[in-house]
């Protein structure tokens, strides 16, 4: 299980996540589309003041049963409707253009920094950050449209606050009346009555849905991990029913669910509450602009169609401050989306900016060198050391060593993949490096792609990928080279193996590093396979983890690796951490 709870403490602001776009390449078709939308957000508050007017002046005449009046309202009204709907869809397609395009962005960048740095190894290795594909597909997919929509209605709040508000008061007049013996007047009243009553309605909502922020981000995290489970099943389904754990897995897939439920439980009961305190307060208030317009009515100081734009002005200042409270509910689950999205941030920053003293790196070399190499584990646990090791062309390198010694440590270590040491790796520049782990990566696709793989399945011939297959001792696949499958699950990890096998001698790299990739293979097979490699890769540097003695024949060169010192006598022995015996060389060597 992952844990984000490290990540709070150096999250980014909101700001950094969503700001990038707007100062991209992109950022000026964005900007456009923006003040489109402001635009017609603009443009419909004056069709709805307009149509307030236009709704007075016709109730007026309909009245007075005046057909002049009626008939021009009435084509005026419908007109005006028109271009109310027309402005909304609109704006409806250009918040869903732009929210596509920001989306796009945002996920290519994201995908980028994911794969492209590595990062998508060290965020799952030291399980730093739970769900991260998720974050990038849902989260980011939520998240921006949720962010267009926020803020073109605040804007739209902002602009109609201010429209409506003077309305109401031109329209509302002054409340006159008499209070502990004096006389009293209070100009526009309706309007201070609305802001009123939505301060106590937010106020209502906050006290009552303050905790939703919390529970929709949990309900994220545990909707992920239950899909990873499943995940994890459809993948493993051949060991799991070897070892007959179906059952055991239903089990846990139910407590991963159980656990999914309450937490939804949970966002309903809560939600619940809030959407029945601001409907009980809000019923209780819908009187309230009939009741304090009607003395006016009855006093003959306005007419009913005054009446009824009053009213109107007043519903629609109550309807846009109420944006406030009916957002409250969406609000929280957009800050749990952000709080995802920036501890997401958090944990790519610190892959990106994590120091270490152990560098690697290219230089004008014929062959590859560690140099004070001290490795630890991420305890900071000594594993084990090298004063200077060197790899030329050609040889063939067997590292020994007991288990737990950092055997695949320092296969890691030369390929970028461990941080945790100090010293120096040294390659040749523009030379070709291949590492070879125990489970090779076979992508679905046609065996073709995964025989290519990290290339394009293009850059290689069928005819190269066929006599690459029959030289690592597969003939039997030839013929699937162009079928696609799930290759994970297809082939038998000797199978998988000799995939691999086969892979790098089609690249032909100049560096091969393998760390147990043979262990599944019968000794035969194994024979055949490092034949193989030493045929198709006379001048290649080789370097094997191995644990079976036979590959000792394979190899022209040993490193034998031993456990380092407690840290208090560290520098004292370092020296000693390896013991490299170059120039031994086994007498059964098989030549090319």
């Amino acid at each position: 299980m992952h844990s984000d709870r490290g990540l709070q403490a150096t999250r980014p602001g909101v700001w950094q996540i969503l700001s990038p776009y707007w100062r991209s390449s992109e950022r000026w078709l964005a900007f456009a589309l923006l003040g489109m939308m402001i635009g017609i957000n603009l443009g419909s508050a004056w069709v709805n003041v307009e149509s307030n007017r236009v709704t007075g002046a016709f109730t007026d005449a309909l009245i007075a049963v005046d057909w002049q009046k009626i008939k021009p309202l009435f084509i005026l009204s419908f007109v005006l409707g028109l271009g109310a709907m027309m402005m909304t869809w609109i704006n409806v397609l250009g918040n869903q253009y732009l929210a596509l395009r920001w989306r796009t962005w945002m996920t290519l960048r994201y995908v980028r920094r994911w794969t492209s740095t590595r990062a998508y190894y060290d965020i799952e290795r030291d399980g730093s950050l739970s769900n991260i594909d998720q974050r990038i597909a849902d989260d980011v997919n939520e998240l921006i449209p949720a962010t267009l929509n926020f803020f073109l209605s605040l804007v739209m709040v902002l602009i109609n606050t201010v429209t409506y508000t003077a309305l109401l008061w031109s329209l509302s007049g002054t409340l006159h009346f008499s209070l502990l013996g004096g006389q009293w007047s209070i100009p526009g009243y309706m309007v201070y009555a609305a802001y009123i009553a939505i301060i106590l309605q937010v106020a209502l909502s906050h006290w009552l849905g303050k905790s939703l922020i919390g529970l929709n981000m949990q309900q994220q995290n545990a909707e992920g991990d239950f899909r990873f489970l499943g995940v994890q099943v459809r993948e493993n389904a051949e060991q799991i029913a070897f070892y007959q754990g179906g059952q055991r897995e239903g089990d846990r897939l139910i407590q991963r669910f159980a656990r999914v439920r309450a937490i939804a439980l949970a966002v309903i009961v809560r939600g619940l509450k809030v959407s029945f305190g601001q409907s009980i307060f809000s019923h209780f208030l819908s009187p309230l602009p009939t009741l304090l317009a009607l003395p006016q009515l009855l006093r003959g100081e306005i007419t009913f169609g005054d009446m009824t734009r009053i009213h109107m002005a007043y519903g629609s200042l109550g309807a846009t401050l109420s944006y406030f409270m009916q957002a409250y509910q969406g609000f929280t689950r957009w800050l749990a989306l952000t709080n995802r999205l920036r501890d997401m941030e958090a944990a790519l920053q610190a892959v990106e900016n994590k120091p270490s003293a152990l560098r690697r790196y290219e230089h004008d070399l014929p062959g590859f060198e560690c140099r004070d190499l001290r490795l630890y584990a991420p305890d900071a646990t000594p594993l084990t050391a090298i004063t200077h090791w060197q790899v030329m062309p050609g040889e063939r390198w067997l590292i020994r060593g007991a288990s737990g010694v950092g055997k695949s440590t320092l296969l890691r270590a030369c390929a970028g993949l461990w941080n945790w040491g100090a010293g120096e790796i040294v390659f040749a520049r523009d030379r070709k490096i291949f590492f070879l782990p125990q489970k090779s990566y076979l992508p679905v696709g046609t065996l073709k792609a995964a025989l290519c793989y990290p290339d394009n399945e293009a850059a290689f011939s069928d005819e190269a990928c066929r006599q690459a297959l029959i030289t690592a001792s597969l003939p039997g696949v030839v013929a699937l080279l162009g079928s696609e499958d799930r290759w994970q699950h297809r082939l038998s990890g000797g199978e998988q193996q000799r995939v691999a096998i086969a892979r790098v001698l089609l690249h032909q790299p100049d560096f091969l590093f393998l760390d147990e990739a043979t262990s599944a293979l019968d000794p035969q097979t194994e024979t055949a396979v490092y034949q193989a490699l030493i045929a198709g890769l006379p001048h290649a540097a080789i370097v094997s983890v191995a644990h079976h003695q036979a590959l000792t024949a394979f190899h022209t060169h040993q490193l034998t690796l031993e456990a380092a010192a407690p840290p208090l006598r560290q520098a004292r022995e370092e020296t000693q951490h390896a013991v490299i015996k170059e120039g031994q060389r086994p007498e059964n060597v098989l030549s090319n």
